[in-house]
């Protein structure tokens, strides 16, 4: 089951996708918000080209797992995409993937570790494959 991972940002937007069985995610890139501003039309259209089963998106909860202004934005960009997909839409706490994110870019170049684009990139990475590894047992 072939599974799109979304890390949503109000510059940019991580795209990951699953392989065909729906074990490992990869990144498919990012979508810049700034030179793209009809995000949505974008990811409906990687969404078309890669037929997915189900949309999963990473959710910024509070420190108490409490909802915040950005998991509200979060949830309203998923409702937009839902229901043009019609495609089921899960979430999965993106508290940390930022941190681990930033952990795994320590390996890279000095250039490489300032690219944002590579910390989201990797953050739809994280969340796709937390649900996929969370999903699976």
């Amino acid at each position: 089951m072939k599974l799109i991972g979304i890390d949503y940002g109000r510059r940019r937007i991580g795209v990951a996708v699953s392989d065909e069985d729906g074990t490992l995610a990869r990144s498919l890139g990012i979508i810049d918000r700034k030179s793209r501003p009809n995000c949505v039309d974008e990811l409906i259209k990687i969404i078309s080209e890669e037929n997915p089963a189900a949309l999963i998106f990473g959710l910024p909860l509070g420190g108490d797992d409490e909802e915040t202004a950005m998991s509200r934005e979060v949830r309203e960009f998923a409702t937009a995409v839902e229901q043009r997909t019609n495609l089921p839409v899960r979430f999965v706490d993106e508290s940390y993937t930022s941190k681990k994110a930033a952990e795994l870019m320590m390996y890279r170049s000095k250039k490489a570790r300032r690219d944002k684009s590579l910390s989201d990139r990797i953050a739809a990475c994280l969340i796709l494959q937390e649900y996929i590894d969370g999903y699976r047992f």
